[in-house]
């Protein structure tokens, strides 16, 4: 009887898992390593002006990034996507682009893609929606391939 209870807490927690990050990840346009390298030349991408997006601990980010990114790690973007935008812009130091910006976008990443999920869907339920990417390599790749 405990092996099947277990069986069925795993396979719970399988499909939770799953759809929690890779349904969410569906709310935004996927990103390759050379789309992700031009935005750090352009910052730009179809035309829009690209904010990059690193959702991985401060400690992580002093380590290294992609080149231009800011900082808000995913433990803290659930609060911060709540702030006033001058507010928002003292703490973060940059100005967040808003949901439907006909000239901006959001380009998420972290480490290896698990966190970029999550911080996909926070936006995703903030109405960040066409003008939302993600870069599931994430710095893992970037890194050995620039």
């Amino acid at each position: 009887m405990n092996n099947f209870f277990y069986c069925v807490a795993a396979l719970f927690l399988i499909r939770h898992l799953y759809s929690f990050l890779f349904l969410s990840m569906s709310a935004a346009t996927p990103l390759s390593f050379d789309e992700v390298r031009e935005i750090t030349k352009t910052g730009s991408y179809n035309n829009l002006k690209v904010t990059l997006l690193d959702v991985r601990t401060s400690g992580e980010f002093e380590n290294g990034g992609i080149p231009n990114a800011v900082n808000v790690p995913v433990g803290e973007l659930e609060d911060a996507l709540k702030l006033e935008p001058a507010v928002f812009k003292r703490k973060y130091e940059f100005d967040l682009p808003t949901p439907d910006s006909p000239k901006d976008a959001l380009l998420v990443y972290c480490k290896s893609g698990m966190r970029t999920g999550k911080a996909v869907g926070m936006l995703a339920t903030k109405g960040y929606k066409t003008n939302l990417y993600a870069y599931q390599g994430g710095w893992d790749e970037y890194s050995q391939k620039k």
